[in-house]
């Protein structure tokens, strides 16, 4: 299979290569219906360098290559249009029958969150100067990743512990002009609903993002998104609270592809600064400006 080939010698690859590996990888379904001569343009290499790759994998050329990624491409149709009997207890089964429950999550909080409902939502980001989230349990590193983006994105946030203590500490200097969100993926989420309690008495906004209507958090919120996190077994699926906060910094990012375009050019500036070696010259960070 061509994917283990790649990820066998991807360490070993030249930049070349793996500028066609990545590609390859991303795009086999574009692939399997390409010359090596239309790969290597839409790599932007030689026509040689795509042979050569193919060789370095260990095929006889390119169309050896080329018939193993289009093997891939049909075995993946087959499973769609004639689906193998699955049973349950079986590994494909079960990761099946996850997949096909977390499908049907990420359905109902598309229904339980129409257009207008997400543009008042939207309004309270606009609004707010500053962002805090709280959850408890399982939710806790979906609310540190979630800080993270949008920090990432230039909007100030931070994520609390499920620590009275800690929480105590940032609630008490929170005001006008913040908004808390408060992330539940239970019925339970007593704690942040208490948490949600205070910052309303303290003039904040706050935003419940919840998996079970049946959370507090549901009734201490001004606005809530229900993320189901219906799962076979004990433990809660965090897969549609994930999806719902993502699609929140996109929102209250306001991404469009020109913005986008500028943040990726910018995180690279700061990037290339912290990890180029000593010895190079430093970055004139303030001249790459004027020139972008």
């Amino acid at each position: 299979m061509y994917r283990e080939k790649i990820r066998e010698y991807y360490d070993h690859l030249s930049r070349s290569y793996r500028k066609v590996a990545d590609y390859i990888m991303s795009n086999y379904y574009e692939v399997s219906f390409m010359t090596a001569a239309q790969l290597a343009y839409a790599v932007g290499v030689d026509t040689t360098t795509v042979v050569r790759f193919s060789q370095r994998l260990g095929y006889n050329g390119y169309p050896d290559l080329l018939h193993d990624i289009r093997e891939q491409v049909k075995s993946e149709i087959y499973a769609a249009y004639e689906p193998k009997e699955l049973s349950p207890t079986d590994p494909a089964g079960a990761f099946h029958d996850r997949a096909k429950q977390e499908q049907h999550n990420l359905k109902q909080m598309l229904t339980h969150n129409p257009p207008e409902h997400i543009d008042s939502i939207a309004a309270m980001f606009e609004k707010a100067k500053y962002v805090v989230l709280l959850a408890e349990g399982y939710a806790e590193a979906v609310a540190e990743l979630t800080a993270q983006q949008l920090r990432h994105r230039g909007i100030p946030a931070e994520a609390v512990l499920d620590d009275p203590v800690k929480r105590a500490s940032t609630l008490m200097n929170l005001g006008n002009g913040t908004l808390v969100i408060g992330i539940s993926a239970t019925e339970y989420g007593s704690s942040v609903a208490r948490a949600l309690e205070y910052a309303r008495a303290k003039g904040c906004a706050t935003l419940g993002v919840v998996g079970s209507l049946a959370s507090p958090v549901n009734r201490m919120s001004d606005k809530v998104v229900f993320a189901p996190t219906d799962a076979a077994g004990p433990l809660p699926s965090i897969v549609a609270l994930v999806a719902a906060l993502a699609a929140l910094v996109q929102i209250a990012s306001k991404d469009n592809p020109l913005s986008v375009e500028r943040h990726v050019d910018t995180f690279k500036q700061a990037y290339q600064f912290l990890t180029q070696p000593e010895s190079a010259p430093p970055v004139d960070l303030m001249d790459e400006e004027i020139r972008n």
